[in-house]
């Protein structure tokens, strides 16, 4: 080994490669001007015969380092933070002072993760060359590489997706063409760019109302707006929802309805929605009914256009919910309790009179229905005793009450309706077990949109006492007894 090379050659900078058993690399770390020159590799043969070339050489020119890459003028990998949806450039400038005719080979390339990709190139032929993952945005003109004055190549990206975030570097290679055309790389040199941030959309859903009373019958009106810091182009799709619960999982809430990207909405007749401005989406649920109680939120998404024309949701929020209260149109009225006959005696009959009275507000939709209470007077200091006779559904199905349930199956107490206003209890033989004051609650009903009734009001009458004197009866029965004798 020379002295001149042992140094280098201890160092690893000069060393031996063996590719195979019949091929074998020199390899010079960082050529020197002084390594410009004719090199000879030379293989002994042990052959008694010669039967080709034993040795070989190849001249080896050393080119000045004339290669200058740089970033922008801003301090290199320098951090940009963006919008989705926006667009932006980077700057890098490559020249070469090299007294060869060399071309050179730029190229933009990306790293979010571990390993750099190539995003697009200028190669040394003059063609351009997207990468793999980039080719559809090339080709739509979503990316795209300039070769602009003093020595600039620069990279415009429209519309960054999430996925842009990362690390942005330009790499530069210098290339000669040999005399038998083909094309040998001499060097190599890159500069980091700039670090992107894409930011997400900043999206904000908000209800104008917060707790809303509605009279039954009435229209609920709602505002749903949105606020975003997006720029450019970009469509809304709106959603309204119905719960029964403020904080239920969204896959147990109702659609009422949506606005798609295109603005089209899906109407019902009872319910519609408008388009306020390009922020703000107007509902509009007429008719409410008991059974629309509840929380009410919408739901926004943003979308923009990508470069192959399909679109990409960027945002989606959800208001906070508005409590929503359904009051029930309840019809005035007075409930009045008769005696249209009242027993002088025991074993007489008597028969009670329920009316309503003044009913104002009474609607198709409303239903009236009655129950009967009885109740045993007693005591100042003693508890009152109600005991339910009967009650009638929203269905006017009776359901008698246990006291009066027996002689309700005999036929000796007798509930009827023979008005819509009126509600009558007749006791056929009225005994001294029942004294006492009876009274009557009218219930009214609304019905529902689904065709069920809720119980909107109960109104009591005044109570109505019936007694009569045990001692008239027995003095009338012993005075007809000694008349009867006198005669």
């Amino acid at each position: 080994m020379s002295e001149k090379y042992r140094d280098r050659v201890t160092r690893g900078d000069i060393m031996l490669k063996r590719n195979s058993n019949n091929a074998v690399e020199l390899v010079i770390g960082s050529i020197r001007p002084a390594d410009q020159g004719i090199y000879r590799c030379t293989t002994p043969s042990t052959d008694s015969v010669f039967y080709g070339n034993y040795n070989a050489v190849v001249e080896v020119k050393v080119i000045a380092d004339g290669l200058t890459v740089t970033g922008s003028k801003a301090r290199s990998a320098s951090a940009m933070n963006l919008s989705e949806g926006d667009s932006f450039q980077l700057r890098c400038s490559a020249s070469t002072n090299s007294s060869e005719h060399t071309h050179l080979h730029v190229s933009w390339e990306f790293k979010n993760d571990l390993m750099w990709q190539e995003i697009l190139s200028l190669t040394h032929e003059g063609k351009f060359q997207p990468g793999p993952d980039y080719n559809e945005r090339y080709i739509s003109g979503y990316v795209r590489l300039d070769a602009m004055a003093n020595d600039i190549y620069r990279l415009s990206v429209s519309q960054a997706l999430p996925s842009d975030e990362g690390a942005y570097r330009c790499r530069v290679s210098e290339w000669v063409k040999d005399a038998d055309g083909s094309w040998q790389k001499i060097q190599e040199k890159s500069v980091n760019v700039a670090n992107v941030v894409v930011q997400p959309t900043a999206l904000g859903v908000f209800i104008t109302r917060t707790n809303v009373s509605v009279t039954e019958r009435d229209s609920l009106d709602l505002t749903c707006n949105f606020t975003t810091d997006r720029s450019g182009i970009f469509q809304a799709e709106v959603t309204w929802y119905y719960s029964e619960s403020p904080d239920g999982p969204m896959d147990d809430a109702q659609i009422l309805l949506s606005a798609d990207r295109d603005s089209v909405i899906s109407d019902s007749t009872l319910i519609s929605l408008s388009l306020v401005d390009r922020s703000s989406y107007h509902l509009l649920v007429r008719d409410m009914s008991i059974e629309d109680s509840g929380y009410y939120f919408c739901q926004a998404a943003l979308w923009v256009p990508q470069y192959n024309g399909s679109w990409h949701k960027v945002a989606e929020r959800t208001s906070v919910p508005v409590t929503v209260e359904v009051t029930p149109l309840e019809p005035n009225y007075h409930v009045f309790l008769n005696a249209s006959k009242r027993p002088k005696y025991s074993e007489d009959p008597t028969e009670l009179e329920c009316r309503i009275t003044e009913a104002q507000n009474a609607e198709a939709n409303v239903r009236y229905t009655v129950s009967w209470y009885y109740r045993l007077p007693l005591r100042s200091d003693e508890v009152v005793k109600d005991e339910l006779l009967a009650t009638m559904d929203a269905d006017w199905t009776l359901v008698v009450g246990e006291r009066s349930k027996q002689r309700a199956q005999n036929g000796e107490i007798i509930f009827s309706k023979p008005a819509m206003d009126t509600f009558r209890l007749r006791i056929q033989w009225t005994s001294e077990a029942d004294k006492g004051e009876y009274y009557c609650i009218i219930s009214s009903w609304s019905r529902q949109r689904n065709n069920s009734w809720i119980k909107i009001k109960d109104v009591a009458s005044m109570p109505v006492s019936i007694l009569w004197s045990t001692q008239g009866r027995n003095f009338a029965l012993s005075h007809f007894k000694s008349c009867d004798e006198n005669c």
